[in-house]
This record gives C-alpha cells, structure tokens and sequence, in this order.
C-alpha cells in the first residue's frame, strides 16, 4: 500500500457499525481488504446506479446534509455519516463525555424577570416539578425539572431579571 491512501469510515447511524474503506492513490477502494471497483453514474433518463465488481445497484440519495447521508439502494434505506478516523475518535470523545456529564443547565428559554424560586440547593426533585417561575411579556412561564434530582445550585433569585439562555439552576441527574 502507497503512502497516498486515505481511510475513511462510514459510520451506520442506526446499528454504529464501523465500515473503514480505504482510497489508495490511484483512486482504487478496498473495504475488509478486499479491492472494490466502484462506480456512481446518472443514467441518460436521470437514474443513479452505484456499480460494485461489476454488479449494479439502483441508488437513490434520499438526503444529504454535510456528512450525513441516507440512501435507498435497491429500495432500502440506509443511514450514514463519512467519518475520517479523527471525526470519528472526535465523535466518540463527546460522546463519551455526554454521557458522562450528569449535570443538566437548565437556561433561561426567554427574557423575563424572576417571580418565584420554588426550590433551594440540596432539595430532591423529580421530572415534571416546578422550580421556578418566569415572567416573560407578561406572562408566567414554569421552568420544569426534566429528569429526577438534586438541586446542584440555583443562580437566581425573586426579582432578578434575565437574559435569553441565562443560567438559572444547575440540577445533578440521579443515576
């Protein structure tokens, strides 16, 4: 193998499988190091047809946005991401992080002014209780834990006033 290949890796977005496919220098691919000759062509009558070894596919791509992909092939959808190897380590990094993570943010939605704090730091809470109140154009807004807790901190107070997407009570999930 020349230095000149490239991997890249499509990523199935449903299973999580892994399917690294390598591009030598010359344009050739091999997946499972088994050499594929590849193709994509458009018909004269407007159709996709994918060729591998010699056996064509008709293709249709159903969506495209950046490096996600979906594809009917022979009328089954299939859903990717090309991922390079460090997208994807990149990937799973925050992932990993993510979930890992077990504090939520819980933002300000809109400008307003604070009426009532329901809550306090240490208080237990469950999904669905109200742990403040928010005025906004004159109207009151409920702001709801979205998972059973603990109040981690509560950073405002009654009659504050608040920006859009300013923090308001950090809540750690329980596990």
């Amino acid at each position: 193998m020349s230095t000149n290949n490239k991997t890249l890796i499509a990523l199935d977005k449903v299973s999580s499988k892994e399917y690294p496919i390598t591009i030598s220098g010359n344009g050739k691919y091999a997946f499972d190091s088994k050499q594929l000759d590849a193709s994509i062509e458009t018909t004269d009558d407007g159709f996709s047809v994918m060729t591998i070894n010699g056996i064509s596919y008709p293709i249709e791509i159903v969506s495209r946005h950046q490096n996600e992909y979906e594809l009917l092939v022979n009328g089954v959808s299939y859903l990717f991401s090309v991922e390079t190897p460090f997208s994807l380590g990149r990937k799973k990094m925050l992932s990993a992080e993510a979930s890992e993570s077990t504090t939520i943010r819980l933002k300000a939605p809109m400008p307003g002014k604070i009426l009532e704090v329901l809550v306090k730091t240490g208080d237990s809470v469950k999904a669905g209780d109200t742990l403040l109140i928010l005025e906004a154009m004159k109207m009151q807004n409920a702001i709801l834990a979205s998972t059973k807790g603990t109040i981690k901190k509560v950073l405002v107070k009654e009659g504050d006033t608040t920006s859009k997407s300013d923090l308001l009570i950090e809540l750690e999930k329980d596990m």
